[in-house]
């Protein structure tokens, strides 16, 4: 099925508002330049087509719905936000229609690296929300880091190109899951820039 660019959007907006728990129109209106009376108009037209379903005074996608937009899930710590970071997220963006992406806990960072990161799980989600490619950002779980992305269940999920994940066991926990979701491995212009290095540099400066 063929949908408009405003369509899409909406669709967008829905699934994002759903995460957040958030379904009313005002919280759709809220993030899109339109007029209610309007969006009213085609909310209503993709009730008629099955693609939202409207539960009292809140909306949803349908199975239907959902499968008329494409979401991009990635994750990753963003301590330091470098020119590595931007050009992945956007790289990533352009996988879809939407880039959620999660941020790492602070006891997980610990757990990898061995030390705190500079700036806590709070302040990297408010740094990473700020990016123009990103349309929503979740903190990872605080158990199995993969039950985020069984909540999401996103189309595609990117690797930032300086990131230690296994793929071939990221592939195996979505067969084992039962999802279908294509993985990626984004390159980089500058593959030698990674916040590890930076924050080296600056102790070594200071």
């Amino acid at each position: 099925m063929k949908i408009k660019k405003i369509e899409k959007k909406i669709l967008c907006r829905i699934f994002l508002n759903n995460l957040e728990k958030k379904r009313t129109v005002k919280n759709i209106q809220k993030y899109l330049d339109i007029e209610k009376k309007e969006l009213d108009r085609i909310i209503n037209n993709l009730i008629s087509k099955q693609l939202v379903k409207k539960i009292k005074t809140s909306y949803i996608l349908t199975e239907k719905g959902r499968k008329n937009i494409k979401v991009v899930f990635t994750g990753g710590v963003y301590d330091i936000i470098h020119p590595g970071h931007i050009h992945t997220l956007k790289n990533s963006k352009q996988e879809g229609d939407l880039l959620i992406v999660s941020i790492a806990r602070d006891n997980r960072v610990i757990k990898i690296k061995g030390r705190k990161p500079i700036n806590n799980e709070k302040m990297r989600t408010i740094l990473v929300s700020a990016i123009r490619y990103v349309d929503f950002t979740v903190l990872g779980s605080k158990g199995d880091i993969f039950g985020i992305v069984k909540k999401i269940k996103p189309n595609v999920i990117t690797i930032g190109y300086d990131q230690t994940h296994q793929i071939n066991e990221l592939k195996k926990r979505v067969k084992i899951n039962n999802l279908n979701i294509k993985i990626k491995k984004l390159d980089s212009p500058i593959p030698h820039v990674k916040s590890s290095d930076l924050r080296t540099k600056y102790k070594k400066s200071n």
